[in-house]
């Protein structure tokens, strides 16, 4: 699978996580019972910034090179774009209730809790439609030369995700979700990745950790420009002109692309 499309189902396991959350702490309210507001609080501001800021600029890159390809794509593909301003409208509005509510008397539940389910709701059916319709799409539609053009752009954006500031911001909330038992491998596994990442700083750091692994690649400067990544005498991959810590990260991806293909013979 390429790995756009990896990175977009990974994330979208991890926004539902934080559904998930939300969705404990309506029935909670539901009860009459105690919520914890900080909670509440925290998983609207990761509501409020990741999806912006990482998630949905990553699929508008897939949505992009579809109706580049495809202009018969467009009216089909349109809802797309207007429902990720709608969730972000829906995402400050739910905010302003809670700030509301949090100052306000019990009454006030009635109007969080309809508003909460209606969020959870809309925010769950938006992200199925992507993984039943707009995923597949982009996979059945788009070339391998069209994925690796996605995803060297992705790797910069990809890069603001896994921040590690952004990381310790939300220890809290990632903490209370492992705690309602909502943490799975594939978290444990992105979180590993992004700490591997994050020291691919140049050529040479990317080139130790390889050696290291007893892999045969090497990732090379080419004299005309750009990159290549080398192994048993050939070359994997050619990587257009670019920083050498973005020529690391997708070094890495294309090397982990050749090994996943090794591990399936």
């Amino acid at each position: 699978m390429p790995d756009a499309i990896l990175v977009l189902q990974l994330e979208h396991r991890k926004i539902a996580k934080v559904l998930n959350l939300l969705k404990q702490q309506l029935t909670e309210i539901e009860r009459n019972e105690p919520a914890d507001r900080h909670l509440l609080q925290s998983a609207l501001d990761y509501l409020s910034g990741y999806p912006d800021q990482c998630h949905h600029p990553k699929e508008d890159l897939v949505y992009r090179k579809l109706v580049a390809r495809f202009p018969e794509l467009t009216e089909s593909l349109k809802e797309l774009g207007e429902e990720h301003e709608e969730l972000a409208y829906r995402t400050r509005s739910l905010r302003q209730t809670l700030s509301e509510w949090q100052q306000g008397p019990p009454a006030g539940n009635v109007t969080l809790v309809d508003q909460l389910r209606a969020f959870v709701d809309n925010y769950r059916l938006h992200m199925q439609i992507e993984e039943q319709h707009f995923f597949p799409m982009a996979l059945q539609r788009l070339s391998r030369d069209d994925f690796s053009e996605i995803d060297f752009t992705l790797f910069d954006k990809l890069n603001q995700s896994l921040d590690q500031e952004a990381e310790a911001r939300y220890g809290e909330l990632h903490a209370a979700i492992t705690q309602l038992g909502n943490a799975d491998k594939a978290d444990t596994e992105q979180r590993e990745e992004a700490a591997r990442l994050a020291t691919f700083q140049d050529m040479a750091a990317f080139n130790d950790a390889m050696q290291h692994e007893g892999e045969p690649v090497k990732l090379v400067r080419l004299a005309g420009g750009g990159y290549a990544l080398e192994g048993k005498g050939r070359t994997i991959a050619r990587i257009p002109e670019c920083s050498e810590t973005r020529a690391a990260w997708c070094a890495y991806f294309f090397w982990k692309a050749t090994t996943m293909k090794r591990a399936t013979r």
